[in-house]
């Protein structure tokens, strides 16, 4: 992995993670409107591991965590590929994510906030436009 690749990587990885805050917390205000304030992060965490309210969001979560660990297998020089190959089909299931292809239980919520909420829809189009580029010539392949 050259120093480009990395720094595609992370460009990606950081925009992953503005988006899934996004959604995060609009979340939770949507979970708050209905169900009252969550009065500390550490009920939140919860909420986010347990609560069907939340079960959308862990599919970005899930992709997010795995991308890491690919990341990082590949930096330790995974000869046979495998980390690569997995790589891009991770990347793949992001691009239909956000393209609202993929998974219907992530598609409505997902959409539901990007139309109501500016921030999320910025971090939806900035991320959209890495996904369409990454992979490219002189990117990671």
């Amino acid at each position: 992995m050259t120093k480009t690749d990395i720094s595609e990587h992370d460009k990606l990885r950081n925009a992953l993670l503005q988006l899934h805050k996004t959604l995060l917390d609009a979340q939770r205000v949507r979970y708050e409107r209905v169900n009252g304030r969550v009065e500390s992060r550490g009920e939140l965490l919860d909420l986010v591991l347990r609560d069907a309210d939340f079960e959308w969001l862990r599919v970005l979560s899930a992709l997010i965590a795995r991308l890491d660990e690919l990341v990082a297998a590949d930096k330790v020089d995974d000869k046979s590929g495998d980390a690569g190959a997995e790589l891009r089909g991770v990347i793949d299931r992001l691009r239909k994510l956000v393209r609202f292809e993929g998974n219907s239980g992530f598609t409505e919520p997902y959409r539901e906030i990007i139309e109501a909420v500016p921030d999320a829809l910025v971090a939806h189009v900035q991320l959209s436009r890495l996904l369409a580029d990454f992979g490219t010539a002189g990117r990671a392949r």
